[in-house]
């Protein structure tokens, strides 16, 4: 499933809306293979971000629906997963032109 023209331009939205963001967006756009997951830690140091703003970044990008944010629990951080079909690099490379 590719990003639809909805997802496509509230992920360009988004990116207007908080400009740290940006960095993370440039690395998932630079990514060499497709990931499933992006951690907090990854949004946290690519973002600029504190780590509350960094999950805070992950629900906004999960209410667009190319994600879901998931609580690590036991240890673990929480992470993006990215929704069946959405190739992460997508999210960068595709959104940083509105669609009109």
């Amino acid at each position: 499933m590719a990003l639809t023209d909805a997802q496509r331009e509230a992920i360009y939205r988004l990116r207007l809306k908080k400009p740290n963001a940006n960095g993370l967006f440039k690395h998932l756009a630079e990514m060499q293979q497709r990931r499933s997951k992006t951690s907090v830690s990854v949004v946290e140091d690519f973002s600029g971000l504190n780590r509350a703003l960094s999950l805070e970044l992950m629900r906004e990008i999960a209410d667009t629906g190319v994600a879901a944010v998931h609580g690590g629990g036991g240890g673990q951080e929480s992470y993006l997963e990215w929704a069946d079909g959405v190739d992460c690099r997508e999210i960068g490379k595709d959104t940083d032109t509105p669609l009109r």
